[in-house]
């Protein structure tokens, strides 16, 4: 049942933002710790999320995640294969499963030679 209400709420959120007609506020600075993940916007806000929300980086090295590049309301980790938007974390987006997987199983795989 808690799973049925959570993916509504996701909805409604999502509803009144597209609502709302604002884009999303571009993101001018990232901090990533061993601990958390945290936006600062155009607006003055920043916004930070646990970084056990986005498992790929979790399990990324502190070099894999200094390699982003914001893109006005995103950031990319190119290497990582990984997207991140201050909508998302806005909304407390956390990644989703099927990439957490691929994060996993790219860290447990051997390096190729």
């Amino acid at each position: 049942m808690f799973s049925k209400y959570a993916i509504l709420l996701d909805w409604v959120r999502e509803l009144a933002m597209k609502l709302n007609n604002n884009p999303p506020p571009d993101v001018t600075a990232v901090r990533i710790t061993s601990q958390r993940l945290t936006f600062e916007l155009e607006d003055g806000r920043s916004v930070g999320v646990p970084l056990a929300f986005y498992p790929t980086l979790l399990l990324a090295t502190p070099k894999e995640r200094a390699g982003y590049e914001i893109c006005h309301s995103s950031v990319h980790w190119p290497k990582l294969d990984c997207d991140i938007s201050s909508a998302c974390l806005l909304r407390g987006a956390r990644e989703a499963r099927r990439y957490a997987e691929k994060a996993s199983k790219r860290k447990t795989e051997p390096a190729a030679a």
